[in-house]
């Protein structure tokens, strides 16, 4: 009896949670990120520069980290010209977890900033080749993307902040020549998912928000070697990337597919019609995925 009460209140929950979030689709406004702290890596070129222009033109105060420093600080400078926003450059190896530790200290030592109020992980490794011909350090600098862990502490302490995660298609789906890809957007996946319910625990699901990005390959510098192509889905430019993370930023989006019907493929065709071997042939056949 105890077990049915317990399922039935269960229902219910589920039953507000889902019309409450029909109503957020329709009625919530977009949040303000004006003089808000946004980090962002991988913010030299491609996707993270895309946003961190967005966000400028929001007028926030733009953290910029890339390995690249010349570039970075050409970016920064880019941004000031273009918007005269408030725009920081720091220098960091996001595989390598000193390097991003000593780094997220200074951004929130710094005065004119401290704990961002936006951490957006843009940065990834892609190395497209057979898992046989992959070398222990490809693995491994594939794998050691987070730079979550090092900002997390002071987010936590705070008891206030958004966390954003890039992961990809290729964290819901495997395919030749992804090996290392998957499994790191896999584990960005997993991790974002566990990281939500963390904060749960710690009574700051209102305070901290978490948003998890699933674009399709875009057009950056990531693909220029690899020529990534499909015969269904077309290649996202690095704008179109851009407006679709900024968009899941100002409304607070739990996950975001770009484009957004990504989610049909990624939950229901994967659900349920690709229980089936047969039709996961023919609908990869279809959507042929293929680096060239």
């Amino acid at each position: 009896m105890i077990l049915l009460v317990r399922i039935g209140l269960a229902l219910l929950q589920c039953c507000y949670g889902y019309t409450w979030s029909i109503l957020e689709c329709f009625f919530k406004k977009p949040k303000s990120v004006s003089d808000k702290v946004v980090v962002i890596t991988g913010a030299a070129r491609g996707i993270g520069k895309g946003l961190a222009l967005l966000l400028a033109h929001l007028h926030a105060k733009i953290v910029l980290v890339d390995l690249d420093e010349s570039t970075n600080k050409q970016t920064a400078e880019e941004l000031r010209h273009e918007t005269s926003a408030c725009v920081y450059a720091y220098t960091a190896d996001v595989t390598d977890p000193e390097s991003m530790r000593q780094v997220a200290n200074a951004i929130v030592c710094n005065p004119e900033l401290g704990c961002p109020d936006v951490l957006v992980c843009s940065a990834g490794v892609l190395i497209p080749k057979l898992l046989e011909d992959h070398s222990d350090v490809e693995i491994s600098r594939t794998m050691n993307v987070n730079t979550i862990r090092a900002f997390y502490p002071y987010i936590l302490k705070r008891g206030q902040g958004h966390i954003v995660a890039v992961s990809s298609y290729g964290g819901h789906f495997g395919n030749s020549y992804s090996c290392c890809y998957s499994a790191s957007k896999f584990a960005v996946r997993g991790l974002m998912e566990s990281l939500e319910w963390e904060i749960y625990d710690h009574g700051f699901s209102g305070e901290i928000k978490t948003t998890t990005i699933y674009p399709f390959f875009t057009r950056t510098d990531l693909l220029n070697s690899c020529n990534v192509t499909s015969d269904v889905i077309p290649v996202l430019t690095p704008e179109e990337t851009s407006q679709g993370i900024l968009k899941a930023i100002l409304y607070e989006q739990t996950e975001a597919f770009i484009p957004f019907y990504g989610s049909l493929i990624c939950y229901f065709f994967k659900g349920i019609i690709f229980s089936s071997k047969y039709v996961q042939i023919a609908l990869r056949n279809l959507f042929n995925v293929r680096y060239k």
